[in-house]
């Protein structure tokens, strides 16, 4: 069977048996490495230097998707509720978001980015847009071909998974 069909039809647990602990463990090493590794791509920018982990991923977040809630903050990157708006409080603070009242419904509390905000995510798009350019331009076209075909396998991995906890 093929490796993605047992993943969307089998589920996780069931691959796990196919792979064995010792397999897991170098999945979870290279997965480790992946992420240690991406976060060398984010580049200097004082703002973002200056964050916490869960700062960054709120503040990366929102600036990807535009305005957003902190219940979906936290559904979104699982990270707790308490953790997200000690986040959010923080990035107020440094006036990189701000919150806004739904017109209809004054409960409902959406951050976007300031503008301080949309100008510091903007730095690190150029910046990151030039790292990945310059990794890129040392690929062959197959190879980059094979990088961006395992980064979209990998993302339908992810979103398989994240299926699963739904």
């Amino acid at each position: 069977m093929h490796r993605e069909n047992a993943i969307s039809s089998r589920g996780v647990s069931e691959l796990e048996l196919d792979v064995g602990r010792d397999g897991m463990r170098d999945i979870l090493r290279k997965v480790v490495g992946i992420v240690s590794g991406l976060v060398k791509f984010i580049p200097e920018v004082v703002e973002i230097e200056k964050m916490s982990t869960t700062e960054l991923y709120v503040f990366l977040f929102v600036g990807s998707e535009g305005r957003t809630m902190n219940s979906i903050l936290s559904k979104e990157l699982g990270i707790s509720r308490p953790s997200v708006s000690i986040a959010t409080k923080s990035l107020l603070k440094k006036g990189l978001i701000e919150t806004h009242h739904d017109e209809d419904d004054r409960r409902f509390i959406y951050i976007s980015l300031s503008q301080s905000g949309k100008a510091t995510f903007d730095k690190f798009l150029d910046a990151f847009g030039k790292i990945v350019a310059n990794v890129l331009s040392k690929l062959s076209e197959s190879e980059a071909a094979k990088l961006n075909e395992s980064f979209e396998t990998l993302v339908k991995f992810v979103d398989s998974i994240n299926s699963l906890e739904s």
